[in-house]
């Protein structure tokens, strides 16, 4: 009974700290100013559909029309869009946590203003940095959010481990694929694990390397039959890009291809996935931020098991 009863005093305090994460009270009196950063995980059933370039030059794209954004690198085993736009970071998320310095150290400023937090090879999933990490990790994240219109998270594989809590956290999951059948089946799977997400229109797909508009069109409207078919889970098309040699060009420049190619097709899709992002962009009220609902969220999974 003693355990039982200690047990439920853990998940009244985590819960609580849960609701002060997400609603913090006024400071000075005044009124709770909007959490205005929309946030968008990006995910794929497997690895080679080009997630992390999309999500790098998306946030480019949103950077170019003068919106600022913050892009995190949260595929931590294989993380490598620092290597993508040819930076060479001093520092990652990793190194903050071990030395105890400022998040200012591993923050990187990418092409148009874009910041880059680097990921950390073979770190823990971001998750349990935030959960475990100092306290004052979350509110400089926090803050770095409340700075920004966009905040991009590339997680690499929706399979993995944490995924799903950093889906959670997030307005808008966008899942990658590609034409090709494997990809579509392992896109299915991940929209199985992530069909509980609650709020119309919050599970994305975007078609990438489609062979031509009418391709991309056909693949969409598919999956989401099939996802409400088959899951019961309801699929809005994000968009797509085009496949183009431009962009294995610029790959292996270690350049974004919207710069180094700016008219190729990819480009301009890319610039046009932004444009929707834009327009449909709503404030969002006094509802948590995603780093601080990603820490809450973990507080309450550790007093759970």
């Amino acid at each position: 009974m003693s355990d039982q009863a200690d047990r439920l005093r853990q998940m009244v305090q985590a819960r609580s700290a849960a609701v002060a994460l997400a609603d913090p009270p006024p400071a000075g009196g005044r009124a709770l100013e909007p959490v205005k950063a929309q946030s968008l995980v990006l995910t794929s059933g497997k690895g080679g559909v080009g997630t992390s370039n999309l999500a790098l030059n998306l946030a480019i794209a949103l950077g170019e029309a003068s919106q600022r954004v913050v892009l995190v690198d949260a595929d931590l085993g294989l993380a490598n869009i620092d290597l993508l736009c040819g930076l060479a970071p001093a520092s990652d998320l990793g190194d903050v946590l071990s030395g105890g310095g400022p998040l200012a150290d591993a923050l990187v400023t990418g092409p148009c203003g874009i910041r880059i937090l680097p990921g950390a090879h073979a770190m823990r999933t971001l998750v349990e940095v935030l959960g475990d990490g100092p306290k004052r990790l979350v509110a400089e994240l926090a803050e770095l959010e409340a700075g920004s219109d966009f905040v991009l998270v590339d997680v690499g594989s929706g399979l993995g481990e944490g995924v799903a809590t950093l889906a959670a956290a997030a307005s808008l999951v966008a899942i990658v694929t590609t034409p090709e059948p494997t990809s579509l089946a392992d896109a299915h799977a991940v929209i199985g694990r992530f069909r509980k997400l609650a709020g119309p229109g919050r599970l994305r797909a975007v078609v990438n390397q489609a062979a031509s508009a009418a391709e991309a069109s056909d693949v969409l409207a598919r999956l989401a039959a099939t996802s409400r078919q088959f899951l019961g889970a309801v699929v809005t098309p994000l968009g797509h890009v085009r496949a183009d040699p431009h962009v294995p060009q610029a790959v292996r420049l270690r350049r974004p291809f919207v710069l180094e190619y700016p008219g190729a097709i990819a480009s301009r899709g890319v610039r046009r996935l932004a444009r929707d992002l834009i327009e449909e962009r709503q404030p969002m009220g006094r509802r948590p931020g995603f780093f601080a609902a990603l820490a809450a969220r973990w507080a309450l999974s550790r007093v759970a098991r």
